[in-house]
């Protein structure tokens, strides 16, 4: 069967972090990504593209996200009929239900987590089941982990469940061996974190770590390919939480 498209998401918030955040986060969790600053851009770009989802911030100045998805909803754009759903760091019910109310699906509460997000789309946005099931088709084998595990389902989840501690760790763990430059403590980190790979059947994880391992052959210290390894790991937690 062919794969469906990533979903597409138009994520817009006038505030630099979050929308970082959610840029970041999207891209961990496998959709396709539009990024708005600020309402009217957030407008220019459903007209002008075709979204699944719209994630638009309650309050943008000049255009907050409920009149950004009403002018949407009342034009004839490739994305008038997209699930919209809205982000907020209010937590007042009475503002939760005026957004939804406005025509939104969801309320997001900010700060979320990786895993919160993930949930909510897997929720509302098509496609949603298969795009995640194609990543972890790419990135975990359970044959593999099934065999070093002599069959056994319920010790290959304890292995993994042990393994997204352990990635937990990594970015603070590998921003402290970035700033140290010692490449002899990386090479022997990615070393154990090979063999873990290996018993949970990680090739995604298998795979960036042998490219970083890679980098670190290069006269200059690799710190794009430390940025890149992280966030393959928080790909990898990402699927092993589910």
């Amino acid at each position: 069967m062919p794969a469906l498209p990533k979903p597409r998401i138009l994520v817009a918030d006038d505030n630099p972090l979050s929308l970082r955040f959610f840029a970041e986060a999207l891209d961990v969790l496998g959709y396709a990504i539009g990024e708005a600053a600020d309402g009217a851009l957030a407008l220019d770009h459903a007209n002008a593209s075709a979204y699944d989802v719209l994630l638009l911030d309650a309050h943008m100045p000049n255009l907050g996200g409920a009149e950004v998805l009403a002018r949407i909803r009342a034009q004839a754009g490739p994305s008038q009929h997209a699930i919209a759903l809205a982000t907020t760091a209010d937590n007042d019910r009475a503002t939760h239900a005026a957004l939804r109310a406005s025509g939104f699906a969801d309320v997001l509460t900010k700060p979320l987590s990786i895993d919160a997000l993930g949930t909510v789309l897997t929720r509302h946005a098509p496609n949603s089941a298969h795009a995640t099931q194609a990543r972890h088709d790419e990135a975990l084998d359970d044959r593999q982990a099934l065999a070093a595990a002599g069959g056994d389902a319920a010790i290959v989840a304890a292995l993994r469940g042990l393994l997204v501690r352990e990635l937990e760790a990594v970015p603070g763990e590998f921003a402290s061996l970035g700033e140290s430059e010692d490449a002899n403590a990386l090479r022997e980190r990615l070393h154990r974190l090979d063999a873990s790979a290996g018993f949970c059947g990680v090739p995604a994880l298998l795979h960036a770590a042998s490219a970083l391992r890679a980098a670190l052959g290069a006269p200059a210290w690799p710190h794009s390919a430390i940025l890149e390894f992280i966030a393959a790991c928080e790909r990898v937690r990402v699927l092993l939480a589910r």
